[in-house]
């Protein structure tokens, strides 16, 4: 299956203390760029790793419709800059030295190119609390610039109450709502919730947001409004779903002009 959305790569070469180097591939597309490029033109934006691999609080929800198995086969030199991130940080994460070059290394970049947000993870998660604190790290070093996450580590978000500048997005489903609520309780985090039957919690917090599966999106309809899925929902839920993955994207319906997940 052909991905729709344009993906853009860039190498970032990190000098180490040791004398070597380290690669870290920063990935965009059209739907995250936010004013760091445009719909056509994305600009790279984001850090990401492996799905499921690097997902350790998967659920079976999200293994089973992730999208960046579709990413894997269409746009595989993407996919593989995404396993080289995973190896390179794994690999940094064992030297404190290296750590601090690295987000030192990392924040500058972010700084100079992503003045208008940066997304950690298209694809895999946050896999430890010392990640979760090299994540930390980075957003504290560049201040200025909007950082935001969707993340089913939960037990791994602590780190990133040290970061003022940073969204932390719940990514829920029917597996883990529970979970969510309570650290969206403790912490004030948003709740991202993916629907694949089409049922919603009654409950979902203010500022939640909806995202349909692929399956409940009208995009086959010349009005996406008329989907079975849109017409059951109420005035308030409709006003919580994303509308770039129900709508389909565009230079208006993209992340940055749509600000759901990013207040």
């Amino acid at each position: 299956m052909k991905m729709k959305t344009r993906f853009v790569l860039e190498k970032l070469t990190i000098p180490l203390p040791n004398g070597t180097q380290a690669i870290f591939w920063l990935d965009g597309n059209g739907k995250i760029t936010v004013g760091n490029g445009t719909f056509e033109k994305p600009a790279p934006n984001a850090f990401s790793l492996v799905q499921v691999e690097d997902c350790p609080f998967a659920t079976p929800i999200c293994k089973s419709v992730c999208y960046v198995h579709r990413l894997e086969e269409a746009e595989q030199e993407v996919h593989h800059a995404y396993r080289e991130n995973s190896r390179a940080i794994r690999e940094i994460l064992k030297y404190p030295a290296h750590q601090c070059a690295a987000q030192q290394a990392l924040a500058a970049w972010i700084r100079t190119h992503c003045k208008y947000g940066f997304r950690w993870h298209v694809s895999g998660d946050i896999f430890s609390l010392q990640y979760a604190r090299f994540i930390a790290n980075v957003c504290n070093q560049a201040p200025h610039v909007l950082f935001w996450i969707y993340t089913r580590s939960f037990a791994y978000t602590e780190p990133l109450l040290e970061a003022p500048n940073l969204i932390v997005n719940l990514s829920a489903d029917e597996d883990n709502l529970e979970k969510a609520y309570a650290y969206h309780r403790k912490y004030g985090f948003r709740i991202c919730y993916m629907t694949v039957s089409g049922a919603l919690p009654n409950d979902l917090p203010e500022g939640s947001v909806i995202f349909p599966s692929h399956e409940l999106r009208g995009r086959d309809l010349s009005d996406p409004k008329q989907a079975p899925w849109w017409q059951s929902l109420t005035h308030h839920q409709r006003k919580m779903v994303c509308p770039p993955d129900f709508f389909g994207q565009s230079e208006k319906r993209r992340c940055g002009p749509c600000k759901k997940c990013l207040k």
